[in-house]
């Protein structure tokens, strides 16, 4: 059996930071902006793990989670909510078997 790649399992985990915590707490009216931050900071550190193999992806996804989690505390909850389902499906491609476009076609060596 192959083992998956690290730069995959990077992005599975941040992807699975989004799926079941971040974006259900965005959605939720209920909950309070320190969850909603603590969420945030779970994604970043998990991105940060794995965003050095991702390249230029890598730059640009935590710049969409940074402007996304300066959004939300300013009332643009559905703004924030829309950064990060694109978020998340960028990480869920480069977590995929496919490799991505920005590497060329190619799994990093």
């Amino acid at each position: 059996m192959k083992s998956v790649q690290p730069y995959r399992l990077a992005a599975w985990h941040a992807y699975l930071v989004i799926a079941t915590d971040l974006l259900p707490a965005l959605r939720s009216a209920a909950t309070t902006e320190t969850v909603v931050s603590e969420q945030f900071a779970a994604l970043s550190e998990r991105m940060a793990g794995g965003h050095r193999w991702w390249g230029a992806d890598g730059r640009r996804m935590m710049a969409i989670a940074a402007r996304a989690d300066a959004m939300h505390p300013c009332g643009d909850h559905a703004g924030a909510a829309q950064l990060v389902r694109a978020l998340a499906v960028r990480l869920f491609a480069i977590s995929s078997s496919t490799p991505t476009e920005s590497r060329d076609g190619c799994d990093p060596p």
